[in-house]
């Protein structure tokens, strides 16, 4: 009976300094509370900030928190450099443009003073001003325009199309009229077609080249293909990008050349190799020995008329009728040989 007697005085010993220094309750919103009956023998408000047992806020400071901030610090602040300070923003583009056309691009360079430069990574495409940057469509194909301003740059892609028109302009070989197109501001004819104007036409390919070989014959036939008034400017064919070439006679370089959906068309002055040149109406050499032949004979018509003109006035006692009958005859004479010259 002793040792249970000793057994529950300890226990209430025990449970009452627990009381002391946990006892329960709610914290106010200075995270403290009044102990009215001062069982924690710290008076009647204490503090359980941060979950430490009561304790007092001497010159309202906890001495917890003091504690932990008592030794002084510096503090450095770094102002983070803004990324986008050097971006560069396109403004104006053209993604797909018409061989021949030009339209100029336009981008801003959040960095004001640095400046933009353009490139193209395909010129032979789409060429670009690097100052302006103004792009040309130069051939079938894309391209990638770049703008920089030496930190930054941006790009799009440049889809160039062509296409190849009927034109009324007239076009004759050996006097027979062909058919003309016109392809990039330039006049273009068929390949295949001047098979029918005395020409021969050959395709070769093998692994690396396709090849259109044009020829004069001047001992084939010639079959001429009507040509058809179709309206000026109304396009004939899609023009596509191409591996084949063509070359005129034994020239070592490459004509200028189209494809249109699978047809090879040549660039009318390419064929000046065969004495042909480009214009409203295109002789070849049997054209300039007709021409020359009207010269002649004007010239031939001109030396007559002076001969007869000045047997006429070399006879003697002719009447003012007769010196009118010359004029009038002089006059016809002038007339009809500026119009075998011409």
């Amino acid at each position: 009976m002793k040792l249970r007697k000793i057994t529950a005085i300890l226990l209430s010993v025990i449970l009452s300094a627990g009381s002391v220094y946990a006892h329960p309750g709610k914290t106010d919103a200075n995270g403290g509370h009044h102990d009215y009956k001062n069982k924690s023998g710290l008076g009647p408000y204490h503090y359980h900030c941060g979950g430490y047992p009561a304790h007092l806020h001497p010159n309202g400071v906890c001495p917890y928190k003091s504690s932990s901030s008592s030794n002084s610090y510096t503090t450095t602040t770094t102002v983070a450099e803004n990324p986008n300070m050097n971006n560069v923003y396109l403004m104006y583009t053209m993604p797909q443009m018409t061989v021949g056309e030009s339209f100029t691009a336009s981008a801003v360079s959040k960095n004001s003073s640095a400046s933009l430069s353009w490139s193209s990574s395909n010129p032979s495409v789409a060429s670009v001003d690097s100052y302006t940057g103004t792009v040309t469509a130069n051939a079938v194909g894309t391209a990638v325009i770049t703008v920089t301003n030496g930190y930054k740059s941006a790009s799009y892609t440049v889809t160039c199309k062509g296409y190849i028109a009927y034109t009324n302009t007239e076009c004759l070989i050996d006097g027979n009229a062909i058919q003309l197109y016109t392809y990039g501001g330039e006049y273009y004819v068929n390949c295949n077609l001047l098979n029918n104007y005395g020409f021969d036409v050959s395709f070769t390919k093998d692994n690396e080249n396709s090849l259109v070989t044009i020829i004069r014959n001047g001992d084939k036939m010639l079959s001429p293909i009507d040509v058809v008034a179709y309206p000026e400017g109304k396009v004939a064919y899609e023009a596509q990008a191409t591996s084949i070439n063509v070359i005129c006679e034994n020239t070592s370089e490459y004509s200028k050349s189209v494809n249109g959906e699978g047809r090879m068309f040549v660039a009318f002055d390419s064929l000046a190799a065969f004495g042909f040149v480009s214009g409203a109406s295109v002789q070849p050499e049997s054209a300039i020995n007709a021409i020359a032949g009207v010269l002649l004979i004007g010239v031939g018509g001109m030396a007559v008329i002076g001969i007869i003109f000045s047997q006429i006035l070399s006879c003697e006692g002719r009447d003012f009728m007769k010196k009118e009958l010359l004029g009038v005859v002089m006059a016809v004479g002038m007339i009809a040989a500026l119009t075998g010259c011409g």
